[in-house]
């Protein structure tokens, strides 16, 4: 067991099928995806400068979620259209 990982992680990861782990990690992180790109296209219409600095850490938290979402959306696909690769 390492410190990142307790044991009740560990048992919770290894005890759902890889199919509801990653249906729900992928919900998850886009709903976040969306909750940030919302945030973000309401501090480009602020005026205000401290909006426009949230607005750069925006971009910084947005672009590995929107990788994930590609992959997650690319995996999805390739499943539906290659049955075999479950």
């Amino acid at each position: 067991m390492t410190a990142t990982m307790t044991e009740v992680t560990r048992a919770l990861i290894t005890s759902h099928t890889y199919g509801y782990l990653s249906g729900t990690f992928g919900a998850i992180g886009i709903v976040l995806l969306m909750a940030l790109l919302a945030e973000k296209e309401f501090a480009r219409a602020s005026a205000s400068a401290r909006l426009k600095t949230w607005l750069r850490a925006l971009n910084i938290a947005i672009l590995p979620l929107l990788l994930m979402f590609v992959c997650v959306v690319t995996v999805r696909f390739l499943v539906f259209l290659f049955p075999g690769l479950r």
